[in-house]
């Protein structure tokens, strides 16, 4: 197994297993395995001390820092979403939307995905053009970039957010003056921004996978 492997969800359930301060390591290094592949508690239950162990091994991977780059168009569920790069392109409400989830970033890994997607359809020809961005069908997005490639997903949003979080210094003024246009005074509208460039902040560093290590859950299986 490898990260490429790995869907959104799958990585949402296994930080948040390896988060856990409640389970142990043996119950950890269960559902961890159940995550990576796919299996049931009962078919996890139903595997061999040596079989456990194995698959517990090939999770090693986990330890290792994900590598990736920026993709153009991520296919899942059937359908097709181009990723949008261009910030100059998009209304800025749609970034300031992220607010909304960044309290769990990873956890809400698939919404901010789901903010720089734009769904596209097949034409008379055949051929895949966009679509229209129904902010009503965020949520619908939203799901299926729950069931994209993990590495797709986040190295194209850290890219995003390392242009945007630029754009915003660059043309600070101009978005301060637009907003004021909705009534907001120059100081609301100036938190707005600062707020925003601290949020995009906090996506673009990387946080990798909480300290507990796969290679020493392992170190609890008795031969």
């Amino acid at each position: 197994m490898k990260w490429n492997n790995i869907s959104v969800w799958q990585y949402q359930n296994i930080v948040k297993t390896l988060a856990n301060k409640e389970d142990d390591e043996i119950e950890k290094s269960f559902k961890l395995i159940g995550i990576v592949y796919n299996m049931t508690e009962n078919q996890v239950d139903s595997l061999t001390q040596a079989e456990y162990k194995a698959k517990l091994k090939e999770c090693d991977f986990l330890n290792s820092l994900p590598e990736g780059k920026p993709v153009k168009i991520i296919k899942v569920n059937g359908k097709r979403y181009r990723l949008i790069y261009d910030v100059t392109r998009m209304p800025f409400g749609r970034y300031v939307e992220s607010k909304a989830f960044v309290g769990d970033i990873y956890g809400n890994l698939h919404k901010l995905g789901a903010t720089m997607v734009m769904p596209q359809k097949r034409n008379w020809l055949g051929l895949w053009v966009d679509d229209k961005y129904d902010a009503a069908k965020h949520e619908d997005y939203a799901d299926d970039i729950l069931q994209a490639n993990f590495q797709d997903v986040y190295f194209s949003l850290v890219f995003f957010y390392q242009v945007f979080r630029n754009w915003i210094e660059v043309t600070r003024d101009y978005l301060v003056t637009k907003m004021m246009m909705t009534g907001q005074t120059k100081a609301q509208c100036s938190q707005v921004v600062t707020d925003l460039c601290s949020i995009l902040d906090g996506i673009i560093q990387p946080n990798l996978l909480p300290t507990t290590k796969i290679s020493e859950l392992r170190k609890f299986m008795t031969d």
